[in-house]
């Protein structure tokens, strides 16, 4: 029992009798509804209560014998579900162990095919080196520039077939309109006539592979002229 001090208007102390009891009776009342909704709703507690409900009659009523037949059976399910859940264990260890050499195969797979194109890739290089590689023992002793010349074009033709064969596309943008995601600005001019952006020189040229370009093309271009 707790005691509260209560002014009155008066300023007269009145005292106020507040029994504490309830407070902790309604507190206990919401918990047992709680815990009862608890039950209610998960059938595995239902379902021993109403095992337990069937062997206190059984003993009740005398018959033992039933009693055994009925722990019998229960420890016969429990053998069976034990069982059941060894194989579930057993059978998601193999499933884990196969996926994960799943995994390991499909990563060895990736390097070896990984592997493979950086292969062809090199070797279709390999045949541009070895021109070069002849064009400078050869003008180690001639200084012939016409066949300088020849060697020349023949391993840039030879080099431009290689780029061809692993579709690799040239990005030569002279003329025009300059795109970032293409080009590379190196500086602006005025140029009388020009339009603005347009790109009127290209320093060295882009290279593209599919949507993905590999070296934007190093271009000037053009500031329209105040002249215009």
């Amino acid at each position: 029992m707790v005691l509260y001090e209560k002014k009155s208007a008066e300023e007269e102390n009145e005292l106020i009798e507040v029994d504490v009891s309830d407070f902790d009776d309604e507190e206990k009342e919401v918990e047992d509804a709680e815990e009862l909704e608890r039950v209610e709703k998960d059938p595995e507690i239902k379902e021993i209560e109403s095992l337990l409900d069937e062997i206190t009659k059984l003993i009740e009523k005398g018959k033992t014998d039933d009693v055994l037949k009925r722990y019998s059976g229960l420890l016969h399910d429990l053998k069976e579900e034990t069982k059941m859940k060894d194989e579930y264990l057993n059978t998601a260890q193999v499933v884990q162990s196969d996926f994960e050499n799943y995994k390991k195969r499909v990563h060895k797979d990736q390097e070896w095919s990984n592997f493979q194109n950086k292969q062809k890739i090199i070797q279709k290089f390999l045949t541009t080196y070895e021109d070069i590689e002849r064009t400078a023992e050869m003008f180690d002793n001639h200084t012939d520039i016409k066949s300088l010349h020849d060697a020349l074009n023949l391993i840039y033709n030879n080099l431009k077939a290689v780029l061809e064969s692993l579709e690799i596309i040239v990005i030569n943008p002279l003329g025009e309109t300059f795109n970032p995601q293409f080009h590379e600005a190196v500086y602006v001019i005025d140029k009388e006539g020009a339009p603005n952006n347009q790109i009127v020189e290209v320093i060295s040229k882009g290279f593209q592979l599919g949507n993905i370009v590999l070296k934007p093309a190093r271009v000037v271009i053009a500031k329209k002229s105040t002249k215009d």
